[in-house]
């Protein structure tokens, strides 16, 4: 089908589309005229998901599948009911007996509602106070609870109505959230989008911190297997010495009880390379916050107060050496330490800051760097006494080996054991200090970047954008659904569609006429004179035809169709009242059996049944008997009984059909009627007579499996068949 023919149909209907589309308008106004102006506040967060501080030895640092997914998992858990009812609690909080509230609900509605007559406002905050330290949702099947959820109804801060103005999103590709929301009040948009990253952050701490409390009971046996299995290994070797080595070995080193030393030795050994490993640890996640705070600010103290303190931790550090190799048992250098860690303190930078950070951030990196300076000294010290416990450990073993060469194989195999199962049981301590340091410090990177603010004027209504895309959809809409019936609709309609359709080749189109305000031969042989215009369009349609068929050189005609009521009848009959215009005679012949229409019409006598030629000639006595004239000049007709009965069954030998030729020189056309072709095989049968055939579509008609029989037995007859005619075609669709 082609564009032009929907664009007919859009354009026919135009009152109907642009009504559609003034009553969207009308139907927006309606609805935006009480919309309530909405401010509109913005905050911003930033995730540290783009940003990794970690040192890798691979090149899969930056992946973004995952860190999409953890986008995707941080702005779900902010939509959460958990996190919205938090802010909920808080909103409901700070309106509730507040004389500045976000929100004045009308309280005279209240006294309707069973649940909300006569609350209290002291228990709605004691009970809101319980349930947001607890971190817990009302439940809609306790009394109290259920009251608070249709008090939070009545303020409009229920999980519905904040979703429906709160916006949450990635920005981007980057590493920063955007937090948006909307409401009538300035002050309860920006309260919303600061606090929803508050609340947020809160549930994530205790969200991190309940995994940490489970990843360290599952942490805490591996632990515990894996020194289990360390002290097993420790306690073959000393088997072994005890049963193979003992004979070989100097008495004197089995009475100093060597080999309970090196199997001591061996296991504190294994607890300080864990203890280094956890502190290494500590102390990186300690620089990470301090790099977190920012730079340090510019101290105004004295370069001679710093040299002081770098003076007192490295006397501190060395002492603490000492006090380590000497077996860390001298109270006297245990209370020079103490003090000297108490003059560092003292010593440490702390003067006047030159930036404007607060006095709680400063307070925060002397914590952290102080705790770092602890560390330090705790990793100096495992260390060394990591190197103490190889030492002793490399002298009893090079005894052992020359004392008992031969057994020194069987030695370092246990060693290697023992080397391998330190191993597992220290990384096996370090996940184990991992999450404890999870639950301890709360580290994550989740930072407010963007605080939202009170908006000084409302968001633009849209007002008019609104009713303008209502009013556009109303005409988009409604045209698309006309659109959409043309389409489904399989009547022929046009020529265009007919020619798809069928593709047999169209001899002439006639436009719907109404019969009722005017007789068949008045509609075509009542010619105005004078100056009146040729306005008539059926008469003019019919000339077209009515040349055509001149123009062919057939004078005798079979009008035929695929199905009854395509207006054979009618039409055959105006074709003969225009060419009786032109002058020429017509003679109707009434071949359609089961359905004599056209003798009824004309009142015509039913001969042509019984009539039976004597002769080669026709007699013209009683020719002259059997047609009956229409009524308009130069159109006689000759009729029929009409039965259940085909041509060749009820006409005689010599009928009236076999001596055509001879009318011909009294008619200059003969048009016959035939029967329908789905449903009989009249016109079959009167082909033979005919000169040429014209098929009769009606427009209001589809094509049907049917008709495409019919069609194909049209090709059949190519030297007769003049073509077809589109009969009752709207006058929109003429040209089309």
């Amino acid at each position: 089908m082609e564009l032009i023919y929907f664009f007919r149909i859009i354009f026919r209907r135009k009152w109907i589309i642009l009504g559609a589309g003034l009553a969207g308008v009308l139907t927006a106004f309606l609805l935006t005229m009480n919309k309530k102006p909405l401010f509109k506040s913005l905050a911003q967060m930033s995730t540290g998901f783009t940003i990794s501080e970690e040192i890798k030895l691979s090149d899969d640092i930056f992946n973004i599948p995952q860190i999409d997914v953890k986008f995707n998992n941080v702005i779900e858990n902010i939509n959460s009911p958990k996190v919205l009812n938090l802010l909920s609690y808080k909103l409901l909080l700070h309106d509730v007996g507040n004389e500045n509230p976000f929100i004045k609900p009308d309280k005279s509605k209240w006294e309707k509602n069973e649940l909300l007559r006569g609350l209290n406002n002291d228990s709605v905050r004691r009970l809101l106070n319980e349930k947001y330290a607890s971190m817990q949702l009302l439940r809609s099947n306790v009394k109290a609870e259920k009251q608070l959820l249709e008090l939070m109804k009545e303020y409009g801060y229920d999980l519905d109505n904040i979703r429906k103005y709160l916006y949450v999103a990635r920005f981007q590709r980057t590493d920063y959230i955007n937090i948006v929301f909307r409401s009538e009040s300035p002050d309860l948009s920006a309260f919303v989008v600061n606090n929803l990253i508050i609340e947020f952050q809160r549930y994530y701490d205790a969200f991190r911190r309940e995994r940490s409390v489970e990843s360290m009971v599952a942490l805490d046996s591996v632990v515990k297997k894996r020194k289990a299995e360390l002290d097993e290994k420790i306690n073959a070797k000393s088997r072994y010495l005890d049963d193979s080595v003992v004979t070989t070995i100097d008495p004197n080193l089995v009475g100093a009880n060597k080999l309970s030393q090196i199997s001591m030795y061996e296991s504190a050994l294994a607890e300080e390379i864990s203890r280094v490993q956890s502190l290494n640890y500590q102390i990186e996640q300690i620089d990470l916050q301090l790099k977190a705070l920012g730079d340090a600010p510019v101290s105004t103290n004295s370069n001679t107060d710093n040299q002081e303190y770098f003076r007192l931790r490295k006397e501190y550090n060395d002492l603490y050496d000492k006090y380590v190799k000497q077996g860390a048992s001298d109270p006297d250098m245990k209370a020079r330490l103490d003090e000297l860690q108490r003059k560092m303190r003292l010593a440490a930078p702390t003067g006047n800051i030159n930036t404007d950070n607060s006095s709680l951030t400063n307070a925060q990196r002397n914590s952290l760097q102080q705790t770092r300076i602890d560390l330090e000294g705790r990793l100096r010290s495992a260390n060394s006494k990591i190197s103490f416990y190889r030492s002793k450990l490399a002298e009893a073993g090079s005894f052992i080996a020359t004392a008992s060469p031969e057994k020194s194989g069987r030695l370092e195999q246990l060693d290697k054991e023992i080397e391998v199962a330190m191993l597992e049981y220290s990384n096996a301590k370090e996940r184990l200090t991992l999450a404890s340091n999870i639950n301890e410090t709360g580290v994550y990177n989740f930072k407010q970047t963007l605080y939202g603010q009170p908006a000084l004027k409302p968001e633009p209504s849209k007002r008019l954008i609104i009713m303008a895309l209502a009013g556009f959809s109303g005409v988009v809409i409604t045209a698309l659904v006309f659109i959409f019936l043309a389409y489904i609709d399989q009547s022929i309609k046009t020529p265009l569609q007919f020619q798809r359709l069928t593709g047999l080749p169209l001899l002439g189109t006639i436009n719907m006429v109404n019969l009722k305000a005017a007789n068949l031969k008045e509609q075509v042989t009542q010619v105005e004179g004078g100056d009146a215009h040729r306005n008539n369009a059926f008469r003019e349609l019919l000339r077209k035809l009515r040349f055509e068929i001149e123009s062919s050189g057939k004078r005798i005609i079979l009008f035929t169709s695929t199905e009854p009521q395509q207006g054979k009848t009618t039409l055959m009959q105006a074709l003969a009242f225009s060419l009786s215009l032109s002058k020429k005679r017509v003679l109707l012949v009434d071949t359609n059996f089961c359905n004599n229409d056209l003798t009824v019409y004309n009142d015509a006598k039913p001969t042509l049944e019984n009539y039976s030629a004597q002769g080669l000639k026709l007699d013209a006595s009683e020719v002259k008997d059997m047609i009956t004239n229409t009524g308009v000049e130069n159109v006689d007709i000759i009729g029929c009984k009409g039965g259940d009965y085909t041509p060749t069954e009820i006409l005689p030998k010599d009928h009236l059909l076999n001596h055509l030729q001879e009318f011909l020189q009294q008619y200059d056309f003969i048009l016959l009627e035939g029967a329908p072709l789905n449903g009989f095989t009249d016109t079959k049968e009167l082909s033979q007579y005919a000169d040429g055939i014209l098929a009769i579509f009606s427009a209001t008609a589809e094509i049907k499996p049917a008709d495409k029989e019919s069609i194909k037995y049209f090709r059949t007859v190519k030297s007769k068949f003049l073509g077809a005619v589109l009969n009752k075609v709207d006058n929109k669709d003429i040209n089309l």
